[in-house]
């Protein structure tokens, strides 16, 4: 695109902007999920939008995104009578028949699969926000066909019994027609998908296809993503798609300082560009009203307004129109007029830090604080249950369990007998776990502990840590 416009009728007509209230009021609605699909999350209470907590209620969602596959929920008595109908059986088991699909395949009422063949078919979780989240990771870890495949290749290859093979057989499987989708979540990270491709296949093709493992494994990636997206919106336009910032995690059972690198890069920091999620949000869907549908980031407005200094002047002045129109219908927020000029990378950049500090202003000083709150608790609060601790007086750090440990190593070793110990660190760090010079040492004394240090040296190059069975 080579050149921005601002679309005022577009932006009144997805912000539902009301024109016959009075000025002094609040004449719009916000709704950053719409036009511009950054996070899967809603401004709106616990009860309405629930928190999801564990991603294994999204395994089964995500499945079905990746194959393309529809599913309704399963019903006990309609499943156990078209097996019937595949199978002899006398009259007096049938009711032991039955209680024995309900015993392997009912989870309250509900049909549960317990292997890779029917994670597709599963419809436990009464959740809304556990199906956008599976939509949110299948959009941005850039899943598509060749994923598709090593799923059905999976599929193939697993020994299902024969109760198991009745079962699918009697799953009536819907292809759904591929859509094109205008909504897909827009990925601003775009370095760490190739990394994830290659875990889930070897996840696929090595037998590693348990709930709690493809949990696993979309839960670090979720917190991957998610995080650096935080970190990177803060920087606006100097920020980047492919360079992240390094998140240090301590291991569960040290004790730690305030003055270590899991202190002073880690949550402590992260949390706080996690509470401007929501404003982010909507300063991005604010700019996007214009006249393409092409979607656009910071970054991508910097570079556009980096062709040329006309350009930069021109697309900084549509930005302002932006801001003029959008605070001329927040009419309850006095100080969101008084903004402080703010400089950036060139004039697009610094019009775009001026008015995002106008959305930020009215989500810390009305009511609607609420809103940026509950939006941006849907990730902290899941970083809390599942990387955070709190560690008394070094207060909240991120953290890695043994099991996490074990989990990311046969990740980083895949297929190989071994790998050296400084390259294990570095296979970490590119899943987005840092860990600084006291936590590799214990790691080493770990790894030392489950004789899985094969020792050649003292030299981190010389020494290899063994594959987990």
């Amino acid at each position: 695109m080579s050149e921005y416009y601002f679309d005022e009728t577009l932006f009144k007509k997805n912000f539902s902007v009301k024109d016959d209230k009075s000025i002094d009021s609040y004449r719009l609605k916000q709704e950053p999920d719409k036009c511009f699909k950054l996070f899967p999350y809603k401004a709106t209470a616990r009860k309405s939008s629930p928190i999801v907590y564990e991603l294994e209620e999204c395994v089964s969602a995500f499945f079905r995104k990746v194959l393309e596959i529809s599913a309704e929920p399963i019903e006990y008595e309609k499943l156990c009578k078209k097996i019937q109908n595949n199978i002899e059986i006398e009259e007096d088991d049938i009711d032991l028949f039955k209680d024995i699909i309900r015993a392997l395949f009912f989870k309250n009422g509900n049909f549960y699969g317990y292997n890779i063949g029917l994670y597709p078919y599963q419809m436990i979780a009464d959740n809304n926000s556990s199906e956008g989240i599976a939509e949110f990771l299948y959009c941005v870890l850039g899943l598509d066909d060749s994923d598709k495949e090593n799923i059905i290749a999976a599929v193939k290859s697993y020994s299902f019994n024969a109760l198991e093979k009745m079962v699918v057989n009697s799953i009536e499987i819907q292809n759904s027609t591929p859509k094109v989708r205008n909504e897909k979540y827009y990925k601003i990270i775009r370095s760490i998908q190739k990394q994830f491709k290659a875990d889930f296949a070897f996840m696929l093709s090595s037998g590693m296809t348990s709930v709690e493992d493809l949990a696993n494994v979309l839960s670090f990636y979720y917190f991957y993503y998610v995080s650096q997206t935080c970190l990177t919106l803060d920087k606006f336009g100097n920020g980047n798609h492919e360079q992240l910032k390094p998140l240090y995690f301590a291991l569960d059972w040290e004790k730690v300082s305030k003055n270590r690198k899991c202190c002073e890069d880690g949550w402590t920091n992260l949390q706080n560009n996690v509470s401007q999620m929501f404003s982010h949000a909507i300063t991005l869907k604010i700019i996007n009203q214009k006249n393409n549908s092409e979607m656009m980031d910071y970054i991508d407005f910097k570079s556009l307004a980096e062709l040329s200094e006309e350009n930069d002047i021109k697309i900084s002045n549509e930005i302002k129109r932006a801001e003029t129109t959008y605070i001329s219908y927040i009419g309850d927020c006095a100080k969101i007029k008084n903004i402080p000029k703010e400089v950036g990378a060139n004039l697009t950049d610094g019009a775009i830090r001026h008015l995002f500090k106008c959305v930020n202003t009215q989500f810390t000083d009305t009511d609607r604080r609420r809103a940026s709150q509950l939006y941006s608790e849907k990730f902290s609060e899941f970083c809390k249950k599942r990387f955070v601790k709190n560690r008394k007086k070094s207060g909240l750090t991120l953290n890695l369990t043994e099991s996490d440990i074990i989990f990311l190593t046969k990740l980083a070793i895949q297929h190989d007998e071994k790998i050296r110990l400084n390259d294990l660190y570095q296979e970490y760090e590119s899943r987005g776990v840092y860990l600084d010079s006291t936590s590799k040492s214990l790691l080493q004394d770990f790894f030392t502990k489950l004789n899985l240090i094969e020792k050649k040296s003292d030299s981190g190059d010389a020494q290899y840590v063994k594959r987990i069975l």
